[in-house]
């Protein structure tokens, strides 16, 4: 099993307590993004975070509010 799919199993996961819970799927998935950037940030680094985040941004289809990201 690859990362890939060790973290889309988790995010379903995540998704259906929340669901269960009466959280909806894009506050679970936000919350999902924040902590996950927080441990990445905690393990890899800062400016390795940073690097992963910019990547990850300059690579999505379509327009992404980074100020709005940056702000979480």
């Amino acid at each position: 099993m690859s990362k890939y799919a060790f973290a889309k199993a988790g995010i379903e996961e995540a998704e259906k307590q929340a669901a269960a819970g009466g959280v909806g799927r894009a506050d679970v998935l936000l919350a999902l993004i924040v902590t996950a950037i927080q441990d990445y940030a905690e393990c890899a680094g800062s400016e390795e975070a940073r690097k992963a985040l910019t990547y990850e941004l300059d690579h999505l289809g379509g327009s992404v509010d980074t100020v709005f990201l940056r702000s979480r």
